[in-house]
């Protein structure tokens, strides 16, 4: 499209001079003659020098205005008419004086010289007024961009700049990441699109020598160095002189400039989502295979002991073979809860059944599910009297206390103390607090205890690291907040908030 216009302007331009050109030096033509009939009947009174200054202040104003061309114009005239009709003998060119005919001179030279300089200082001064535009233009521009981040937000400014500065709609088509060639996706102005249009575009991109003609979109290439990450396509409903064209392919270079830093900051995201979803992966991979593990072992070992005639006559020994397998079969089946419990919590699609519940019972029936796990410590209930009914969906936070309870038990020693209180603080904040004595977790590791499949180095692993990122999905639903503190004297505390207010 540039060419197109370059040509075009170049056209318009040269008829534009011609005509101002002409136009200037009639204008030009007539202040002459007006001066003229102005100063002739009082040329006596005033002194035909007078006259010669009067001609010579003319040009200078006149060269504020208008252009060279005619300054020259004016300088000539000046010099013709001041002779002619002003300086002796009137009427004729022939100068007595010689003095006359140095002033005459010297008006001309002072007239010319003046005139010109005075021509090329506003010359000057319009260039530079017309620079500080331009640069005002494009900082407004590169400020809209650089404040974009995605190819979308870059394409939206770009369109809007050009719509504002040139009057230019645009539809921009990029190259596909994986192949050299154009995507048919695009951007920008969607009215703009056609399959003709997008074969133009194809061909250009593939062959930077492709010539278009006679298509309302004209097309070009968004390049950076030697490389082209796309085309833009612009429709422009006017035609632009040499600066606004420049101006033009300067504002197409910072868009180029500014997707190409877009799709670099794309790439860039896509590999790091890719690193850490193979991250993510392996440490899915390897916790579930470790859980696995120990319950299919207990299994394997099992049946093999059941296959033993020995058992057969063994009925205490095919008891405890039985309580391992049912074991190994709990475990089994809480791998598959967490794991599904966790799918469906970010699925988005989960509706709490919400009801008010008495909090000593959900507690009490936490407690109770997990009786057996519990054999081995000692629990402390402390809940005070009074509280309010909270409501929550009663299943769903359960299983929130319960995971919280399975993680103190697996990192409490035996014979260890496990305390829950549930208690009213500052008046309007339901606190429940589950503390043991282990031997809590290094102060860097209690932010990211509650992240999927996360597990402190160091300590034993006894689960698939979801438990505690289940129950802060499930308390953050209940408009709840969790957090986890070392204790003062041993082990970790673990805190739910509820804020009544």
């Amino acid at each position: 499209m540039l060419m197109v216009l370059q040509m075009k302007i170049n056209n318009n331009n040269n008829k534009a001079i011609l005509r101002t050109g002409f136009f200037e030096i009639i204008i030009v033509f007539f202040i002459v003659i007006f001066i003229a009939i102005v100063c002739f009947p009082i040329k006596t009174s005033i002194g035909y020098q007078t006259v010669g200054l009067i001609f010579l202040m003319s040009v200078a104003i006149m060269s504020l205005f208008v252009g060279r061309t005619a300054v020259l114009f004016a300088a000539i005239m000046n010099f013709v008419v001041w002779n002619y009709f002003f300086i002796p003998p009137l009427f004729t060119f022939h100068i007595d004086n010689f003095h006359d005919v140095i002033a005459l001179f010297a008006n001309l030279v002072v007239a010319i010289v003046g005139g010109v300089l005075i021509t090329k200082i506003r010359k000057k001064q319009e260039i530079l007024i017309k620079s500080q535009e331009k640069i005002s233009l494009l900082y407004s521009l590169l400020e809209s961009l650089n404040n974009a981040t995605t190819v979308n937000e870059i394409v939206n400014k770009a369109q809007y700049e050009l719509v504002k500065n040139f009057s230019v709609e645009a539809i921009i088509y990029l190259k596909e990441k994986q192949l050299n060639k154009l995507s048919d996706a695009l951007y920008g102005n969607s009215e703009l699109h056609s399959e003709q249009g997008f074969k133009i575009a194809s061909n250009l991109f593939e062959n930077s020598n492709f010539i278009q003609s006679n298509v309302e979109v004209q097309y070009e290439r968004l390049t950076l160095a030697q490389s082209s990450i796309g085309i833009i396509g612009l429709k422009s409903s006017q035609n632009f002189d040499t600066d606004k064209s420049n101006l033009l392919k300067s504002f197409i270079v910072q868009i180029s400039l500014a997707l190409n830093r877009a799709i670099n900051i794309d790439i860039e995201k896509e590999n790091q989502i890719y690193m850490e979803s193979q991250k993510l992966f392996q440490t899915v991979l390897n916790s579930v295979s470790h859980e696995l593990k120990t319950p299919i072992a207990i299994i394997t070992t099992a049946i093999s002991n059941l296959n033993d005639e020995k058992t057969s006559s063994n009925p205490e020994l095919r008891r405890q073979i039985c309580e391992d397998l049912n074991s190994a079969a709990k475990r089994l089946n809480t791998l598959v809860d967490h794991i599904l419990d966790m799918a469906k919590l970010e699925s988005g699609y989960l509706k709490l059944n919400l009801q008010l519940c008495d909090v000593g019972d959900i507690v009490g029936i936490a407690i109770n599910e997990l009786k057996s796990e519990m054999q081995n410590h000692k629990i402390n209930v402390n809940i005070q009297d009074n509280l309010p009914l909270l409501k929550v969906d009663i299943n769903l936070f359960k299983q929130a206390l319960i995971n919280i309870l399975h993680n103190a038990i697996i990192y409490t020693p035996v014979g260890g103390e496990i305390s829950i209180s549930v208690y009213i603080q500052d008046n309007d904040l339901l606190i429940f607090e589950f503390s043991d004595t282990g031997t809590g977790v290094p102060e860097e590791s209690l932010l990211k205890l509650f992240e999927k499949f996360y597990r402190v180095q160091g300590l034993k692993s006894g689960g698939t690291g979801l438990g505690l990122a289940i129950a802060k999905t499930i308390v953050e639903i209940h408009k709840g907040t969790i957090f986890a503190k070392n204790r003062e004297s041993a082990g970790l505390s673990v805190l739910i908030i509820f804020n009544l207010a």
